[in-house]
């Protein structure tokens, strides 16, 4: 049935995190909601339950289930949409282990969908580090008392939680995820996306965070060049560090600056973005990229890949190999 304290979701809002903002004002908790509308034990709502919330709490059917992840198969493997963007790697969706401001927590109460982005570290609007644990050590989730409190009973927003300024890097990353995803422009304390290694503001954001995350998820003390998580949600810490080394090496990669450790990534989840590119603006991103690595370490791999035509080239290197 109608609960008495309906709104409407904001654009901008995640469609869990408008649940238990709902649920609270009715005097709900979580637990029930996932206990009517999904499981018991459930941490999460999926997004079958859209069309029951929207009806609880009055808001359109349509803007709820865009900010929820809505999870398909695409060629026998998971895909998901989120926000009116398809994802193929459903990993970069924080559905299960939400992240959140503490500043935006205390000023607006509510979650934004863009904190379930994975490799989305940063608030552009304070410039403070996301956070995934609450000061006391638990990880957060949305199975907690209240949007600003944690099963502890401490506050989170700024007045219990540790105000982390985050790296200038981060930052231009998640305000431009912020800028894609967001109906309008989104206020921002960090540099503009113009800041982005060139090419990357162009690309789908779901090519955009692939690249981020191929270029950084090998660490250079890494025996090997397979990710140590694979197919797995980052913490905010291991995001964080992700992009930021993603970013210097596209830096370096693109600028040909001397960088200060090896360029290493998971070739195969390289080859498999290649083969997966739909936009031109993608592929010639990622041909000009991969033409760049394989002229500073030659390998089979790349050579493989680098069949491109002269007119994809994004950097103007009139050496760049053509088929």
């Amino acid at each position: 049935m109608p609960f008495p304290r309906q709104d409407e979701i904001s654009l901008d809002e995640d469609g869990v995190g408008f649940a238990l903002r709902m649920a609270i004002a009715n005097g709900l908790a979580f637990c029930d909601l996932a206990q009517h509308l999904a499981s018991p034990g459930h941490l999460y709502l999926p997004a079958t339950a859209c069309g029951s919330v929207a009806f609880m709490f009055g808001c359109t059917p349509a803007r709820l289930r865009r900010a929820f992840v809505v999870r398909s198969f695409h060629h026998g493997a998971q895909a998901a949409d989120f926000l009116d963007h398809h994802f193929l790697r459903p990993y970069h969706l924080r559905q299960t282990h939400p992240q959140i401001c503490p500043a935006c927590i205390g000023e607006n109460h509510c979650a934004l969908a863009a904190w379930s982005i994975g490799l989305v570290t940063a608030c552009p609007k304070h410039g403070l580090r996301l956070r995934d644990r609450c000061q006391c050590g638990r990880p957060l989730c949305w199975r907690r008392p209240a949007l600003d409190f944690c099963e502890c009973g401490l506050s989170l927003t700024t007045r219990d939680q540790a105000a982390v300024v985050a790296d200038a890097r981060e930052l231009a990353v998640s305000s431009h995820v912020a800028d894609v995803l967001a109906a309008a422009p989104f206020p921002s304390a960090a540099r503009s996306a113009s800041c982005l290694p060139v090419g990357l503001g162009n690309l789908s954001i779901d090519t955009f965070l692939r690249v981020l995350w191929i270029f950084g998820i090998v660490d250079a003390r890494q025996p090997q060049d397979h990710p140590n998580s694979a197919n797995r949600c980052l913490s905010t810490e291991e995001a964080a560090a992700v992009v930021c080394r993603a970013f210097d090496r596209l830096v370096s990669l693109i600028a040909r600056r001397p960088s200060r450790e090896p360029i290493r990534l998971p070739i195969p989840a390289l080859r498999a973005l290649y083969d997966e590119c739909t936009t031109q603006d993608d592929l010639r991103c990622l041909s000009s990229l991969i033409s760049r690595l394989h002229k500073l370490t030659p390998s089979k791999p790349l050579h493989r890949l680098i069949t491109v035509d002269r007119q994809m080239s994004l950097f103007g290197d009139a050496d760049e190999p053509t088929a």
